[in-house]
């Protein structure tokens, strides 16, 4: 990464670390735990109320909401990284029925009929 990265690159928050790390490779697990995690801080974050006389009109119409806990965000995180983890088993998983189907599936070709 290199110090051309402005605000609207996806690197951006990345750019300090950019410096210590170098090219240190991460192992994928390590990322998809990184992705997990800020998937769910985006989650939480966009699901906060921040504006003061929002939240008094929740208050007065009787809508309770709920506090924010930093285990609540993690719980998410954990959440989302079980799904992402899992997802290249089901997709490994989808191939090889692909793949026995079309297997099993009888030899139409002209060829095959002679």
């Amino acid at each position: 990464m290199t110090d051309t990265i402005d605000e609207t690159h996806p690197a951006h928050p990345f750019k300090e670390l950019a410096q210590t790390m170098g090219s240190t490779p991460v192992a994928p697990a390590h990322g998809i735990a990184a992705i997990a995690l800020s998937m769910a801080m985006k989650y939480h974050d966009i699901s906060t109320v921040k504006d003061g006389a929002l939240y008094q009109q929740y208050k007065l119409e009787g809508k309770n909401l709920l506090p924010l806990h930093l285990d609540m965000v993690f719980e998410t995180a954990i959440k989302i990284e079980e799904h992402l983890l899992g997802s290249s088993e089901r997709i490994a998983k989808l191939i090889v029925d692909a793949i026995v189907a079309d297997e099993n599936k009888p030899d139409e070709t002209p060829a095959a009929k002679k």
